[in-house]
């Protein structure tokens, strides 16, 4: 058994074995507890009675009896799986799965691993579900054996091997007669797609084993190639992340892999974000600066140089403007003060300095004429977001500092204040 548990269980590990008293879960248990005669280490096992089924007293009742037969503490907790399905609008499978995994969580030991009985028939079946619903690759690689707080050592094991070594121990377990009901659509891939592919290769569970490995080796590669370009390509501001153009010569696999770590990285993670949404990303690569793409709960626009990843914001009541007040002023992220700086203006009268975004219509003098303000954005190549926040200082009513941008011409005299600014947020 060393080879199951060697170097993820030590003495002192704390177990919590998912344990609905089916043949996988009895005999990872049974594997367990003979594990702990030789490491040391906490053993429970959790029952979750879901209330779907007449049969789920007679469960709960087994699995009481086994861990007490086996010496091994129980918990166990009623749920109702329809009810919470309901409140949340959920099908009856995400619902339970939902909740035995919060049970799980709920109830292992700060740092401790969940045991779960999948075994190579349940990754197969995983994979084909994937497939169906258009996952990739990565898709693919299935199930992990550690993942994060989860431990999956059965997964190399096929159902007729756990059967056959369940026989030949002579040990008992319960069946749910669900399973064999094509109600759920994992059973009818249980009970339909894979005996007819076994049908074409009685070896196809095997070989879906290795086509998972294949996939995982080379989506691994493709990974560490798209994380280059990323890294090389990407900038991220306070929760901006802007691609440079030079994305769009990547070729297609490392390309939309960095679309989606961009994606990821603003949003924290690609649900609900299909191939379709982000190989729709390549559209912007010939669109006009500031058009842009929405996607569920991301929008991307095309920049200056690049594309932008962001969440929109909600609209808000506007920060207005802002006064110096003792000489000084904070707005959206910037300090303005009278006194000496790196970059500053001249200014006649502080009282009438004020400090606040763009506005329609807003013009600043030059040496010779008049220039909208929206111009000096655009020659400086400032896309439509960022020019939404960016501080434009104002005296009298009258603009006269884009600031960092452009100033004012301006007759100034000798009695005049310098207004000094520092960026304290990349604009």
């Amino acid at each position: 058994m060393e080879d199951l548990f060697g170097g993820i269980i030590r003495e002192n590990t704390s177990v919590l074995a998912a344990f609905s008293g089916g043949p996988d879960s009895v005999y990872l248990l049974y594997l367990l507890k003979e594990y702990k005669k030789h490491c040391p280490f906490d053993l429970k096992a959790a029952h979750l009675h879901h209330g779907l089924r007449e049969t789920a007293d007679r469960d709960m009742a087994f699995a009481m009896d086994i861990c007490n037969r086996w010496d091994v503490p129980l918990i166990t907790e009623r749920a109702d799986v329809l009810a919470y399905a309901r409140e949340n609008k959920l099908g009856t499978e995400e619902a339970g799965r939902e909740l035995r995994y919060d049970f799980f969580r709920r109830n292992k030991a700060p740092g401790g691993r969940i045991a779960l009985a999948h075994h190579l028939d349940d990754q197969v079946e995983t994979m084909l579900l994937r497939l169906i619903r258009g996952t990739g690759l990565k898709g693919m690689e299935g199930m992990k054996v550690l993942e994060g707080d989860l431990f999956r050592p059965l997964l190399a094991m096929t159902k007729e091997e756990i059967l056959s070594a369940l026989a030949e121990k002579n040990i008992p377990y319960v069946v749910d007669e669900t399973n064999l009901e094509p109600t759920y659509t994992r059973n009818r891939v249980r009970l339909s797609i894979v005996p007819e592919a076994e049908t074409i290769n009685p070896a196809f569970r095997r070989a879906m084993a290795s086509f998972r490995t294949m996939a995982k080796e080379d989506e691994s590669y493709l990974a560490r190639e798209a994380e280059k370009i990323y890294e090389a390509l990407a900038t991220e501001e306070s929760g901006v992340v802007t691609l440079a153009s030079d994305v769009f010569r990547a070729p297609d696999a490392l390309r939309r892999r960095a679309f989606r770590l961009a994606v990821e990285r603003v949003k924290g993670h690609v649900k609900n974000m299909g191939y379709d949404h982000i190989a729709a990303i390549d559209e912007l690569e010939q669109a006009q600066t500031g058009k842009g793409l929405d996607l569920p709960g991301l929008r991307v626009e095309k920049t200056y140089g690049g594309i932008a990843f962001f969440v929109p914001e909600e609209e808000g009541p506007s920060e207005g403007e802002v006064a110096l007040k003792e000489g000084r002023a904070e707005f959206m992220g910037h300090r303005f003060y009278l006194g000496e700086g790196d970059d500053f203006i001249y200014v006649k009268d502080p009282s009438a300095v004020r400090i606040r975004t763009r506005r329609p219509g807003d013009v600043i003098r030059l040496k010779v004429g008049r220039k909208k303000v929206k111009d000096v954005f655009i020659d400086a190549k400032i896309d439509r977001r960022r020019r939404d926040r960016w501080p434009i200082v104002t005296e009298a009513g009258e603009v006269v500092w884009v600031v960092g941008l452009r100033k004012a011409e301006r007759q100034e005299e000798k009695s005049w204040q310098k207004l000094a600014w520092i960026p304290l947020n990349e604009m």
